[in-house]
């Protein structure tokens, strides 16, 4: 099998294009968490606190919600098992 000349080239190209690729696909993945981890935004350090707070309360109010809708429905669960063995 021949393989052209230029393939040679090619290949390295291919290759260094590939890891540029996967490198900046995990920079996208890893700054998705909304938080710079180098000093560039540390200097308002207060009002990262809060609205870190602020974001805490909202997360808390949505775990209680679904915690409570979970309860809705395991509470309606065995009424609907009970009617499917009968």
């Amino acid at each position: 099998m021949s393989v052209p000349w230029w393939a040679f080239l090619m290949m390295p190209l291919m290759m260094l294009g590939m890891a540029l690729m996967m490198w900046l696909m995990m920079r996208m993945m890893m700054g998705m968490d909304d938080g710079s981890h180098d000093g560039a935004g540390q200097a308002g350090g207060d009002q990262s606190t809060r609205a870190g707070e602020s974001e805490k309360d909202k997360l808390r109010r949505q775990v209680s919600e679904l915690q409570e809708r979970l309860e809705a429905t395991e509470s309606r669960t065995p009424r609907s098992e009970e009617g499917e063995e009968t």
